[in-house]
Order: structure tokens, then sequence, then C-alpha cells
């Protein structure tokens, strides 16, 4: 159900232009998403696909903050390492400074 409602919201952002004001729409559902709940974020982040993860790596940084999670972020730089292309890095790192 969790996977279902994300990959909606993900299919719905890829669909749109970089430049559609809507974008900021999505990013704020996939943000309340991944913030509900840690296990089923990281659980989803574990299987998801490299296109969802770049479209995800959008709002690491509002999550992180959501989700005060060490976890969280450990994850993220093993998907980096999974993904060295995706160059997420710096986002990684953003999300990082906003933990308190």
């Amino acid at each position: 159900m969790f996977e279902e409602k994300v990959r909606a919201v993900l299919g719905a952002r890829a669909l749109l232009d970089d430049n559609d004001p809507r974008i900021e729409q999505k990013w704020e559902e996939l943000i309340e998403l991944l913030s509900e709940n840690e296990n089923s974020t990281l659980n989803f982040l574990q299987v998801c696909t490299k296109t969802e993860l770049s479209f995800l790596s959008e709002v690491f940084e509002e999550v992180a903050y959501n989700l005060q999670s060490k976890k969280y972020i450990e994850l993220l730089y093993s998907l980096d390492k999974r993904y060295p292309d995706l160059d997420l890095k710096s986002h990684i790192q953003t999300a990082e400074s906003y933990m308190e």
C-alpha cells in the first residue's frame, strides 16, 4: 500500500516538466508520505529503482528534517554507493545538515 502510494506520486512527478509549477505539489505529497513512518520509508528506499531514487533525491532534505533519523541518512549513503552515477552525496550532506 505504502509503496503503491509513493510510486503513484513518483509517476505523476516523472510526467511533469522540470519547470512545471505542479512539481512542488508532488514534492509536498512525497515529503508527507515519506515522513509518516520511518520503517516504511527505509524499506521502500531499499527496493526502489534508480530512477525513483533520482526523483526522491529532490526531497531528501525535508524528509531528513521530519524523520530526524540516523538510519535514514546511513541508508542514503549506502544508496549513493549503489548508484554512484546519481551523484547523491551533495543532497545527502544537505539532508544531514537538516538533522537537529
